[in-house]
């Protein structure tokens, strides 16, 4: 899902619940020192400065290097702040970090809603936080409609079972890493590319497969029903614009769906690079 559509979902999600807030709200996030970070931060801003309700928000955030090796001084930091709702616009292991460093500084037991992005959705399992896996209870993710391919939820679905397979005839537990997953889901798109395009007059070229993935319209098998997989040209350059929101329950170990997909295919503008601030503009 592109970052900014994920960052104007987390604007909604906080708007949608004012009434469970107090007046003046506190958002407080960690946000990666690197274009990734920045797109998400940058996003998120443009949506909070536009809204009606922005008089009511307090921002802050804090920085970090991807390769930080612990997230624990913005983390400390942020929950001074006592902010009443948390959003992690990081990944990788800080997805575990982040819930256990919540836990531990007091930031859970204040903060009402604590939200962590798409990456971090086969990360918030025991078997990656530790113990019984409860610091991950109640978090919140916009999760890009991806279906999670460790989740139990998805047992008896025939292509998560061709994956699994797939893996185990590998030698591989697919239980191991969350990055499977989303192997198989970036391996669709340019799987189907590569396909079209060496059906195209010329055949596989670099010119033919830009046309094949620009011109892609599908049914995802790794993405939720009524999320679209597709571009449009030039004109849109984002293949997944709709997510779920699902919060986690530590007792079932996975992600639960909070309402129907929402899906904004077509809406997301696309991203006119600003080399000198390596963000989005």
């Amino acid at each position: 899902m592109a970052y900014s559509t994920e960052a104007i979902l987390w604007g909604a999600f906080v708007e949608q619940h004012l009434a469970d807030l107090p007046d003046k709200v506190t958002i407080a996030s960690l946000v990666t020192s690197n274009d990734y970070g920045q797109a998400y931060d940058s996003s998120f801003k443009a949506y909070l400065a536009q809204s009606p309700n922005k008089d009511r928000f307090a921002y802050v955030n804090e920085l970090i290097d991807i390769n930080a090796p612990t997230v624990t001084d913005p983390m400390t930091t942020l929950a001074s702040k006592q902010p009443d709702v948390f959003i992690l616009m990081g990944g990788a292991t800080q997805c575990t970090q982040v819930a256990q460093e919540a836990q531990q500084n007091g930031m859970r037991d204040h903060a009402k809603y604590l939200l962590t992005n798409q990456n971090c959705k086969g990360y918030m399992t025991k078997a990656k936080v530790g113990g019984d896996g409860s610091v991950s209870n109640g978090w919140w993710i916009m999760g890009g409609g991806v279906r999670d391919l460790g989740s139990t939820a998805e047992d008896g679905n025939p292509y998560i079972q061709w994956a699994r397979d797939t893996l185990a005839a590998a030698g591989i537990d697919y239980h191991t890493s969350a990055n499977f997953g989303l192997g198989f889901e970036y391996a669709f798109p340019i799987v189907q590319a590569l396909r079209i395009a060496g059906e195209l007059d010329g055949g596989l070229t670099r010119s033919n497969l830009m046309v094949a993935l620009r011109a892609m319209d599908m049914t995802n098998p790794m993405l939720l029903p009524g999320v679209q997989f597709n571009l449009d040209g030039n004109k849109d350059g984002y293949f997944i614009e709709g997510s779920d929101i699902s919060q986690f329950d530590s007792a079932r170990q996975q992600w639960v769906q909070q309402g129907p997909v929402i899906d904004l295919s077509g809406q997301s503008q696309n991203c006119a690079y600003d080399q000198a601030a390596q963000t989005c503009r």
